[in-house]
């Protein structure tokens, strides 16, 4: 089921995905091994603790389960840091486990980031490292489609903070509210919206009761009626920059 509240008057310029749980079915698998790893140093995991922790960054996750784990001298800075430079470490190693054992694509994502892409530029904006990154975006075909991508190593501040998002609709070359993004977590959709695009939220399991705020929110990138809308944005891209040809002629 789509439904949406994007103003009738807007058209998306360029598109921004989300990676994990958008593009790649490894949301799942990561917050399972973020749970076996909290048991492993003895740390309570609770549901809202997952919730928390669901779309951060891997280097937020790290400093969460290193400020909860430490057991040293608080007041041992240096010794804190390798700590928390070895949990970090430790939670890269295991995500680009998860990225080579194969995760599945979302269906029909790769579809419709491509359709998009066919008719303006896109970016992934991601909360993962640089480097696990730029595996995920050519193993799993992506690299091709799409213009740029961005990391939480490529600005200040990962996701809730906007400015993944930001940075990724600058390399496009436009500003946030000419972008519509596409997220399924609270923190990325935070992100999204800070940053001033029109962000669809992705639910897969249909519980839109708890559905992050957004400008609207899909089941399924097979939906029909995404599509429709999808290609009408497209067609009112395709006239404006006719237009605007047109004008540049005359004036010329």
């Amino acid at each position: 089921m789509f439904e949406h509240t994007v103003p009738a008057s807007w058209f998306p310029r360029c598109a921004i995905f989300d990676c994990d749980g958008v593009l790649l079915d490894s949301e799942t698998a990561w917050n399972r091994v973020q749970r076996e790893l909290f048991n492993r140093w003895n740390i309570p995991f609770s549901d809202d603790l997952e919730e928390q922790l669901t779309g951060l960054s891997a280097h937020q996750v790290a400093e969460t389960l290193a400020r909860l784990s430490y057991t040293g001298d608080p007041n041992n800075t240096q010794e804190y840091a390798q700590h928390q430079h070895n949990t970090l470490t430790e939670l890269a190693r295991i995500e680009a486990d998860i990225i080579n054992a194969g995760v599945d694509l979302v269906p029909g994502a790769q579809e419709f980031l491509s359709y998009l892409g066919e008719h303006m530029p896109v970016a992934v904006a991601s909360n993962s490292t640089a480097g696990i990154l730029d595996t995920k975006m050519h193993t799993y075909g992506y690299a091709p489609l799409v213009r740029t991508w961005v990391s939480c190593d490529d600005v200040p501040h990962g996701k809730p903070a906007p400015d993944i998002y930001r940075e990724a609709a600058r390399r496009l070359g436009f500003a946030g509210p000419d972008a519509l993004s596409i997220e399924d977590s609270p923190a990325g959709a935070q992100a999204a919206r800070d940053a001033g695009t029109k962000v669809l939220i992705y639910v897969p399991h249909g519980d839109f009761a708890a559905v992050p705020r957004g400008f609207g929110h899909f089941d399924t990138f097979t939906d029909p009626q995404l599509w429709r809308t999808a290609r009408d944005w497209v067609a009112r891209l395709e006239d404006s920059a006719v237009k605007a040809s047109t004008t540049l002629m005359a004036e010329s």
